[in-house]
């Protein structure tokens, strides 16, 4: 260990690295949930909790430039899971909005991995889920700040 590094930010490191890991292998070798990739469910999700939103406001909640989102949206937009339309307050952008097709698809995937979520933890309280929750959603937080 090195000279004045903290073994809980070393322990953090490792478990971090090693969950990414665990997750990685899990998608790709079980059962897969649904058939929505990691980008369009997060989009479709973004999309369900926020509601419509215009392209570069969707990437900057991503931390992602709007090339690669416009490459997302026009995956998902093809698939029909989100439609553009134009935006009211400005008549050159257009917003996008998820589509009742990419509601029940984003429905039917979220239930499946909530699921898995909750066979994972079905041994820990419901504190100790939510203290994780809390520490997830901090940790989240700490990466864009």
């Amino acid at each position: 260990m090195q000279k004045g590094t903290n073994r809980a930010i070393e322990r953090i490191e490792y478990e971090i690295t090693t969950f990414i890991r665990h997750a990685v292998y899990k998608e790709k070798t079980d059962k897969k949930i649904g058939f929505l990739d990691r980008s369009i469910y997060l989009l479709l999700r973004n999309l369900e909790e926020s509601g419509p939103a215009r392209l570069k406001t969707l990437a900057e909640r991503f931390k992602l430039d709007i090339s690669t989102l416009s490459r997302q949206a026009s995956t998902a937009e093809a698939k029909g899971f989100i439609s553009r339309s134009k935006d009211s307050s400005d008549g050159r952008g257009s917003v996008f909005q998820i589509t009742p097709l990419g509601r029940e698809n984003l429905l039917a995937d979220k239930k499946g991995r909530i699921e898995r979520f909750q066979n994972m933890l079905q041994e820990w309280s419901v504190d100790e889920q939510e203290l994780f929750a809390d520490l997830l959603s901090s940790l989240n937080d700490s990466f864009i700040e």
